[in-house]
């Protein structure tokens, strides 16, 4: 008997083990995740090697009707872009993702590197680097030149929004 335990026990923690150190296909990354705060969906997708990222939903879609530029009611756009000429692209669809790598570590972990990720509030691009935690979870890494300088966000798989639609803000943006 004490065989087939010590069977059972090493089955238990070699299995785990070895699913753990399996990589991740590339298209892992592929799906709709809501952003640590909620304000927002991001859809990536998988062709052909490349991952982009498109917000696919917002908690505020419209600007309020106090808005301080005067644009109450209209929908959000890139209003931050440096460059005046994109200033008044819609923020929903845009492409906030781009130029990811799929690439599996030595330590056989699949990672998403050499990434750029636009802020909209700043109107800035940063670099980026993917890891999923979990298949429902993945972990971002925005920096300029190292990762060291950076910050980490935590991004959570959900439905498609267009099929589901979570609850937005409420906003005063549609009162008359």
């Amino acid at each position: 008997m004490r065989p087939v335990a010590a069977l059972a026990l090493l089955w238990l923690v070699v299995v785990p083990v070895t699913a753990l150190g399996k990589a991740l296909p590339a298209a892992a990354i592929a799906g709709f995740w809501r952003t640590e705060g909620g304000e927002a969906i991001i859809r990536i997708d998988a062709h052909a090697g490349h991952f982009p990222g498109r917000l696919a939903w917002l908690a505020e879609d419209h600007y309020p009707a106090d808005d301080d530029q005067g644009m109450g009611g209209q929908p959000v756009v890139d209003r931050h872009n440096p460059d005046p000429a994109k200033r008044n692209r819609r923020l929903l669809g845009l492409k906030i993702i781009k130029n990811l790598d799929y690439h599996v570590g030595d330590d056989q972990q699949a990672h998403w590197v050499n990434g750029r990720i636009y802020d909209t509030e700043r109107g800035k691009w940063f670099d980026c680097r993917i890891q999923l935690a979990d298949r429902d979870h993945l972990k971002l890494r925005g920096y300029i030149g190292l990762p060291v300088l950076g910050r980490t966000t935590t991004w959570t798989r959900v439905p498609d929004p267009n099929q589901h639609p979570p609850p937005r803000r409420s906003s005063s943006a549609g009162a008359s």
